[in-house]
């Protein structure tokens, strides 16, 4: 199986957070999309192994920042390079609240949701979550995955559902 064909599924590049215990974190991901649209639901994939993960399943809540092709690419190492088990990923990276959610401020756009669901697979929990407000933050063109490989250069962290090792 060749598995860069997986490669070519249109993706997009987020950070999804949440709380830890009152501190602001989260982790980059390109696994989401839009289920319904009313109610407003979205699903986004989180490997078990993320703090995140287990963080979004205490709180019940997430955010969802859209990143843009003009947001930091920094950000996308910062969420997704390190864990927050051992990192305070919003510090130095300028945050919003957003319904008393953490959200990156460079986004292009936000989500935030509450958990109504979850999906078990062997590696990665699928949450489902009712959206409880969205806006635009700036006007940029959401970053895809594919310009992130090919015009960032960017790698895939190895808990990420399109990680192939090299």
């Amino acid at each position: 199986m060749n598995k860069n064909a997986f490669r070519q599924l249109s993706y997009g590049v987020y950070v999804v957070s949440t709380w830890d215990k009152g501190r602001a974190t989260g982790c980059t991901a390109n696994s989401v999309m839009q289920i319904t649209s009313d109610p407003a639901t979205i699903a986004v994939s989180i490997n078990h192994d993320n703090y995140t993960n287990g963080c979004i399943q205490e709180t019940g809540k997430f955010a969802i920042s859209i990143l843009g092709e003009h947001s930091d690419p920094g950000i996308i190492g910062t969420f997704g390079f390190r864990s927050g088990r051992d990192h305070s990923k919003f510090d130095g990276t300028e945050q919003l609240l957003k319904s008393f959610l953490p959200v990156v401020a460079d986004a292009c756009a936000y989500l935030v949701c509450e958990v109504v669901n979850r999906m078990e697979t062997s590696t990665h929990t699928v949450f489902l979550g009712k959206v409880l407000d969205a806006d635009m933050l700036k006007d940029d063109t959401p970053m895809t995955y594919a310009y992130y490989h090919n015009v960032i250069k960017g790698k895939s962290p190895k808990n990420a559902p399109t990680y192939i090792a090299e």
